[in-house]
């Protein structure tokens, strides 16, 4: 059998977009395959036929990211014209959209729409809901479309100037003016919008200063949530009713300090998910709620104290799936506990259930009759597609299977290590050809965050370590989710408890392991896995050998420059610039990076905005000055998610850089 290489990346298939058409009894997926000669991901829309166990590939064109069922057919988004292709061409922002039969043939275009289009849901055969996206700094194709002849295209031509012109510059005045992954936002306004597909007829129903982030639909009510736009973007949310039969608006509730993840209705009655951050912050685990003249009335069992989302850690996902499904008189949703992701369901009464408690991670799913359907990461697998009754789980899909036939797999043994009053959950992975007797240079990975959690679901970059003959070590230290509310709030204590746990642990897993070689450590992680790695080296000289990934080396900086920074800086280290100084620098790295002997590699991505590159130049900088063996790999045109979605080749060279790091001074 083969190792996990760099090139391995190339083989993997990654499955999002998990849909059920209930009547034709089909699943319909995205699967995205690493395209190395044009360094992208090519997407494609799959079938699966319940009824006689077929997959069928639905697409041949590799830019189909996502889709719908809408009456038995195929609904996906594109620009295949050269009408289109030209719009695109000049900066104008919009959506088009393609029907296909689920029988296969051509596709056939629908409509466009002059929206950025972020979700959709059909209200009748002729009517569709929108959630969209335009920027009021920039030409306004829903006006321009109403134009014709000579004067549309004038208004064209004169619109793709402004645009050209206006590349050069970008003007600000709202925080935050971008966001990862996406770049410039400021001017962006997200509202719900009717549309009449037998007219075309394009209409708004939101105020301009509301931006919508989802919704959900209810006979001829649409229950939505939003903030007020003020130029500093709020971190409340607001949830409204839009009464489509009276087009009438009404506020439902605002509360200072409360967030809302989700409104719907249950039997007549106004169901909610939010979070009450005066618990605990930015950081608190959702609590379930019904809507009663405009207060919220928790409905959350006493025991259940967890986040209602899939936060175990991997690099082989691209694209998500639904995570949140409302059926009949029931939510059904995901949730991290300790080192898994199981699915639940809740009744309007506050009755939980749990659905599925196999251990791995569930990425998205689709209630059926008596089953779910998911797309799962299940033993040392990658993501396929599986049928649960609840009972018996079948997987349905082998896209991946090749990996686990073709690759030797190192399958992270699970470890528990007491620590004060309390366990922490570790994993330990083995060497790729692990021999008894031998000592091993050996590597603690430390997840971003921080409330995220490791699990022992398949690790791209964990596999290739081992590969190369190092033993892996990980943890979910305090501040990492999974255990409630509790164990996840460390703010203000970023660099105290947290470090206390990642040490004791390493430590111990040195004493309890003889073929750990302790004087050959290494230490890596990304975003507040890369703040801790910085943290480390400026407080410790245990490790040999160090590679920041993504990380924060001065609080004081990033409050001003990210896209999260003015909130999750004041919420997570309790402080900022002008309230208390002092603590956002004893709390940065940047302060200690005079005490630094490790040796340290810093990679950092030149468009991510979530840890602004700056935080990679100030720490390269300042362990230079100070004399520390250092390099630093900036990779342009990636964000902070490189290492799970960058460009493959991308994706590859930073795997090489830390590879070769850790063999130089390892």
């Amino acid at each position: 059998m083969k190792k996990i290489g760099l090139e391995t990346l190339l083989e993997y298939k990654f499955i999002s977009n998990l849909r059920f058409e209930e009547e034709k009894n089909l699943l319909g997926f995205v699967v995205k395959n690493p395209n190395e000669e044009d360094n992208k991901y090519d997407s494609y829309i799959y079938t699966y036929d319940l009824s006689t166990d077929k997959v069928k590939k639905m697409t041949s064109l590799g830019e189909e990211s996502s889709f719908e069922f809408v009456d038995g057919d195929i609904i996906f988004s594109g620009a295949r014209e050269k009408s289109d292709k030209d719009l695109k061409e000049k900066g104008f922002k919009f959506t088009s959209y393609y029907k296909l039969p689920t029988s296969g043939g051509e596709a056939e275009k629908l409509f466009r729409l002059p929206l950025s289009v972020k979700d959709y849901k059909v209200l009748d055969d002729n009517t569709w809901i929108i959630l969209g996206t335009i920027n009021e700094k920039l030409p306004n194709l829903m006006e321009i479309e109403k134009l014709e002849g000579e004067e549309r295209q004038k208004a064209i031509s004169d619109g793709a100037k402004k645009i050209e012109f206006e590349k050069g510059f970008e003007r600000l005045s709202e925080i935050p003016f971008w966001f990862d992954g996406g770049g410039f936002t400021d001017g962006d306004r997200s509202g719900l919008y009717k549309y009449n597909l037998q007219s075309g007829e394009l209409i708004k129903l939101t105020d301009d200063k509301k931006i919508v982030s989802s919704f959900e639909i209810v006979g001829d009510k649409i229950y939505y949530i939003y903030y007020d736009f003020t130029g500093v973007m709020e971190i409340e949310d607001r949830l409204a009713k839009y009464d489509l039969s009276q087009e009438k608006d009404e506020e439902l509730f605002y509360e200072k300090e409360y967030k809302i993840y989700y409104a719907n209705e249950l039997d007549g009655e106004v169901f909610v998910i939010g979070v009450d951050m005066k618990k605990i912050g930015i950081n608190t685990n959702p609590d379930f709620y019904i809507l009663k003249d405009g207060k919220l009335k928790s409905i959350t069992p006493k025991d259940f104290d967890y986040s209602i989302c899939s936060a175990v850690n991997s690099d082989v996902r691209h694209g998500g799936s639904k995570t949140l499904v409302k059926k009949e008189d029931r939510i059904y949703f995901t949730s991290t506990q300790n080192v898994d992701t199981f699915l639940f369901s809740i009744g309007k009464d506050g009755d939980l259930k749990k659905e599925i408690d196999l251990p791995g991670s569930i990425d998205g799913f689709q209630v059926g009759d008596d089953e779910f359907y998911l797309v799962a990461m299940r033993g040392d697998n990658l993501q396929e597609v599986y049928k649960n009754s609840g009972k018996d789980e079948v997987k349905l899909t082998s896209f991946n299977d090749d990996i686990l036939k073709e690759y030797e797999i190192s399958t992270p043994e699970y470890v528990s290590v007491e620590c004060g009053d309390f366990e922490l959950d570790g994993y330990i992975m083995k060497p790729i050809g692990f021999e008894e007797g031998k000592k091993y240079k050996t590597i603690l990975q430390i997840h971003g965050g921080p409330k995220t959690a490791y699990g022992s679901v398949f690790f791209s970059e964990m596999q290739y370590l081992t590969a190369l003959g190092y033993v892996v070590i990980y943890t979910n230290p305090r501040g990492s989710d999974g255990r409630g509310n509790e164990f996840s709030d460390i703010r203000g204590k970023y660099g105290s408890i947290d470090y206390e746990d990642l040490m004791h642990f390493t430590k111990e897993m040195a004493k309890r392991f003889d073929f750990i070689d302790e004087e050959h450590m290494g230490v890596t992680g990304g975003s507040y896995g890369g703040y801790m790695t910085n943290w480390i080296v400026g407080h410790t000289d245990y490790f040999k050998a160090a590679v920041t990934q993504r990380s924060i080396s001065n609080w004081i900086s990033k409050f001003a420059t990210t896209d999260i920074g003015y909130y999750f800086v004041k919420d997570q280290v309790a402080a900022t610039p002008w309230d208390n100084f002092e603590q956002l620098w004893d709390n940065s790295p940047l302060k200690y990076a005079d005490k630094v002997k490790t040796p340290t590699l810093i990679l950092h991505s030149e468009q991510d905005l979530r840890c602004d590159i700056d935080q990679g130049y100030q720490f390269f900088t300042a362990l230079k000055y100070h004399g520390v063996e250092t390099e630093m790999l900036m990779i342009r045109g990636e964000s902070h998610g490189l290492s799970r979605d960058g460009r493959p080749k991308q994706r590859m060279e930073r795997l090489k850089a830390m590879a070769g790091w850790f063999e130089k001074y390892l």
